[in-house]
């Protein structure tokens, strides 16, 4: 049966709570502010705010009064919750009531209480009763024990300078609450579109609501210390569609990152995953391109864009995953293709997408040969061969990856330095195509 412990509580605290504003970091924290008006008396006081996260960092408040004068001369942050386990421990060698199924009563010294079992010395008897947790319907208790807290909680002790009421800027950071972005794309490989729709997701499990709140996301790698915090499952899922008249992020540059302000106020329930529209649909001009590292088995297949007006984007893009789907022109219905992460991508950079491994195209590497010239310098006949067994033609880039000074001769495609230790040959396949790339490398160690 169902425990249950009824308490005499009596826990006052008066404020009223304004509307926070919330800015969210990639690196899974936020940064919250509200206005507050705290209803104090005269003097010093000890003041206790519980309408806080849970995963609040504590040593992160700021405190700014707005008009009248308040000194805090300290906080302390209290998250020993009560529970019924910690409740009994307080009470032992304390008066209870302990009712058992049919009603039946024992009243005395609360002795012990284990996972199965408590013991109490009965007022009347005098005897040790052992009952069973079990058969527990309900324990009475006179008051919750001092130092415990229902909710987090942070106690200032504060000296105002007159009775009334005082409103003050409250900012803190917390973890527990993080966004990412995720890029829904159909592919159009005919007319070289990749249309684009992103969502931003934010999950809250901070412990607490944050209500008809002014939000930003910070996009960038800004430095913070990491701190570990209990994993919450969550629940409830809610989007915000990007119908006509839903709000949108503005985006700037903000110090050395990329600030998106969502134009209007929302709701971010605790245990929530909500979803809101980055940025609105957009076509965006791109083209598919293969590519073959040497010394591996697959060509992989890509899809490659840049990120400019011209070509239909020029936005910051936040980190996130992107999802490509593919129309069957036999029943119209989309197919996904794919899956990639794509890093945070300034205006004018290119972006390549991995969609997967090209199943019709085949590369393989052979090393024909290698001589010892000198104790430094070694020689290798290289061998690449392209297959094209698919029934369009395919540009494949080879990318072959080389060490110390080093020397191409004698290679049958003119190659591209992209690095100081990476080169890149090019190579239009026609249908059933086999071509064999070679060249000769010298390395000096």
């Amino acid at each position: 049966m169902k425990l249950k412990i009824i308490i005499l509580l009596i826990f006052i605290i008066t404020f009223l709570f304004a509307k926070d504003q919330v800015t969210i970091y990639n690196e899974d924290f936020a940064l919250v502010r509200s206005t507050i008006e705290l209803e104090l008396k005269k003097g010093i006081q000890s003041y206790f705010m519980d309408n806080i996260p849970s995963t609040i960092e504590a040593n992160s408040v700021i405190i700014n009064p707005l008009k009248s004068k308040i000194e805090i001369f300290s906080q302390n942050y209290e998250y020993d919750l009560a529970n019924t386990s910690k409740i009994l421990d307080k009470y032992i060698g304390k008066s209870v009531e302990v009712i058992v199924e049919e009603e039946i009563k024992f009243i005395g010294k609360l002795q012990f209480s284990d996972g199965s079992t408590i013991g109490i010395i009965e007022n009347n008897t005098n005897k040790l009763i052992l009952i069973q947790r079990n058969e527990i319907t309900n324990i009475n208790l006179a008051e919750l024990p001092t130092n415990f807290f229902l909710k987090p909680t942070l106690h200032w002790r504060l000296d105002a300078s007159k009775a009334g009421k005082f409103p003050i800027d409250f900012s803190y950071m917390c973890t527990g609450i993080k966004w990412d972005v995720t890029y829904n794309t159909v592919w159009n490989e005919d007319v070289g579109k990749l249309e684009i729709n992103s969502w931003v997701t934010i999950v809250n499990q901070t412990g607490k609501a944050f209500i008809d709140t002014k939000l930003k996301l910070i996009a960038g790698d800004v430095q913070k210390i990491k701190k570990q915090y209990d994993q919450r499952s969550y629940a409830k899922l809610a989007v915000e569609s990007g119908r006509g008249g839903a709000p949108d992020f503005e985006e700037k540059a903000f110090h050395d990152f990329h600030m998106y302000t969502l134009s209007e106020n929302v709701n971010i329930n605790n245990n929530q995953t909500k979803q809101i529209r980055l940025f609105p649909v957009t076509s965006v001009n791109a083209e598919s391109r293969y590519e073959y590292q040497t010394g591996s088995d697959e060509i992989q297949s890509k899809i490659k864009l840049v990120n400019s007006k011209k070509d239909g984007l020029g936005i910051s893009l936040p980190k996130g995953v992107i999802k490509i789907y593919k129309q069957d022109s036999a029943d119209n219905e989309l197919e996904f293709i794919g899956e990639d992460r794509i890093d945070h991508t300034a205006k004018n950079e290119e972006v390549i997408i991995t969609t997967g491994n090209a199943f019709d195209l085949v590369g393989e590497t052979v090393t024909v040969e290698r001589l010892k010239i000198s104790k430094r310098i070694t020689e290798r006949n290289m061998k690449v061969i392209l297959k094209n067994r698919s029934e369009t033609t395919k540009t494949v880039s080879v990318n072959h990856n080389l060490y110390g000074n080093w020397t191409i001769m004698k290679n049958s495609l003119p190659y591209n330095k992209k690095s100081a230790s990476i080169i890149e040959f090019e190579k239009e396949l026609k249908p059933n195509d086999v071509y064999e790339l070679t060249w000769t490398e010298r390395t000096e160690s």
